[in-house]
């Protein structure tokens, strides 16, 4: 499994909750800028520009392994784990950058989707080549 890094940044005084640690819905704002990241890496940014198409997350699963504080610094490595005919699976590991501590993961099932009928499509085969070379 080819791992890329798609993020570093530091955990901000304000992305921190009552209970001093990093909120949840800024694991989900990291790891998003990571799978942007990776869809450049994947080739699939101009996708996101379409007015046709556009690639949609239909489910994701997010564990939290260990408390992340503010000032602590973080990164993500991303990887493509499957291809389907419609889906694809994207894992992504959150570290803290100091300890190299596994702290967060987030798998993330996406599919190419119709923008105009709302609905998903099969993955053309360039795309899924394309996918394909990323599994390396």
């Amino acid at each position: 499994m080819k791992k890329i890094l798609t993020y570093k940044g530091a955990v901000m005084t304000w992305e921190c909750d009552s209970n001093g640690h990093m909120n949840v819905m800024y694991y989900i704002n990291k790891f998003e800028h990571g799978g942007r990241n990776f869809g450049l890496e994947m080739g699939l940014t101009d996708l996101g520009r379409n007015d046709e198409l556009g690639i949609v997350v239909v489910e994701q699963t997010i564990k939290y392994l260990k408390e992340v504080f503010e000032d602590e610094l973080l990164f993500i490595e991303s990887s493509l784990l499957a291809v389907g005919n419609k889906t694809f699976t994207i894992l992504h590991e959150m570290y803290n950058t100091k300890n190299k501590e596994l702290v967060s993961t987030m798998n993330v099932i996406l599919v190419l989707f119709d923008k105009i009928n709302r609905k998903a499509l099969p993955i053309p085969t360039d795309i899924k080549e394309n996918l394909i070379k990323t599994l390396g």
